[in-house]
């Protein structure tokens, strides 16, 4: 199947990306991380990882690699992660007691949602 091309949105060139051409794509990321902030920056810093780190740890040997599922069913993934229940954005902390363990896929899910 054939990607139909579109414009980029910066200069007009044909390109079977979403909305930019290859050049003007990574310009744009590169302005977006910068405005972004790094992961420090956000408040996702070594006390972070370390309790998120922990909480899949403890989440292992407990239910092994099992996500609780977010939107689904409980289902085996064995990438799982620390995700906060109350994001820090809402006054949410990395205390342990606020970790929730997800696999990537429910995680992304989670976020997704309006």
């Amino acid at each position: 199947m054939t990607v139909p091309k579109r414009p980029c949105l910066d200069c007009g060139t044909l390109t079977t990306n979403r909305s930019r051409c290859d050049t003007h794509q990574a310009a744009w990321q590169a302005r977006q991380n910068q405005r972004r902030g790094s992961a420090t920056q956000r408040g996702y810093g070594s006390q972070w990882a370390r309790t998120a780190s922990q909480a899949v740890q403890d989440h292992r040997a407990e239910y092994g690699d099992w996500c609780p599922g977010w939107g689904v069913l409980p289902h085996h993934a064995t990438d799982l992660t620390g995700d906060h229940i109350v994001a820090k954005a809402n006054g949410g902390s990395d205390n342990p007691d606020n970790v929730a363990v997800l696999c990537r896929a429910c995680n992304s899910r989670k976020h997704a949602q309006p």
